[in-house]
């Protein structure tokens, strides 16, 4: 059903808002100082269901949330991310959650949307130049208890929005690793005005291409 929503339910920082005022290409990356030492000893990543949502743009200027596009959305973002990364030699699959993990699961996921917001003004803020890979150190706190649960031992984050209207769209997706520790150990970010939109596989195939084109193979 679709609903409507004056405001974001996934709301990015005011840089990444404005590179969509300008239409502006976003597209950027950060690695923990230990990237390399850290991603070879994951074996067992898990995938969480992505946290995006699809909006449509009515010509009067409108803004729906439409549960029905952001159901097929997440559901081509999966797939595509699970087979780039299966291309990379990365063993990564969905997280399947019972009830008490899903509940474990929305109270880590709250601690990340705050914690994203911050890589978020690392990337994109006044002191982006500054904020090299040695610089970017940010957790979440122990993952370990829930990772156990999952049978995993990193999990894999992505979030964002795809708005349509009347001739255009208006995206952006970024999805970091964490490993048992909470750490974050890379983080992408890539905005797009092109293609035709996340309901479409061919065009969530090639955004995904192009978000995880800094990632290297993970040993697994």
């Amino acid at each position: 059903m679709a609903g409507t929503k004056n405001n974001w339910r996934y709301a990015p920082s005011m840089m990444c808002l404005l590179w969509l005022v300008a239409g502006c290409a976003l597209d950027a990356y950060r690695m923990h100082s230990e990237f390399d030492a850290r991603v070879n000893s994951i074996q067992k990543p898990v995938l969480i269901t992505p946290d995006v949502s699809m909006y449509e743009l009515s010509p009067g200027g409108v803004v729906m949330l439409r549960d029905d596009w952001s159901r097929i959305g997440r559901k081509n973002l999966q797939n595509a991310i699970l087979r780039d990364l299966k291309d990379k030699q990365c063993n990564v699959k969905l997280a399947k959650m019972d009830t008490q993990i899903v509940k474990e699961m929305a109270e880590v996921q709250t601690l990340y949307r705050l914690v994203h917001k911050t890589m978020d003004q690392n990337t994109f803020g006044p002191h982006q130049n500054m904020a090299e890979n040695d610089r970017f150190n940010f957790s979440l706190g122990s993952l370990e208890s829930i990772l156990q649960k999952l049978g995993a031992d990193a999990m894999i984050f992505v979030t964002g929005y795809d708005q349509v209207f009347n001739g255009g769209r208006k995206a952006m997706i970024d999805l970091a690793i964490a490993d048992s520790s909470g750490t974050i150990l890379y983080y992408t970010v890539k905005g797009t005005t092109k293609g035709k939109d996340l309901r479409d596989p061919a065009s969530t195939t090639a955004l995904i291409r192009d978000l995880l084109s800094s990632f290297s193979r993970m040993e697994g």
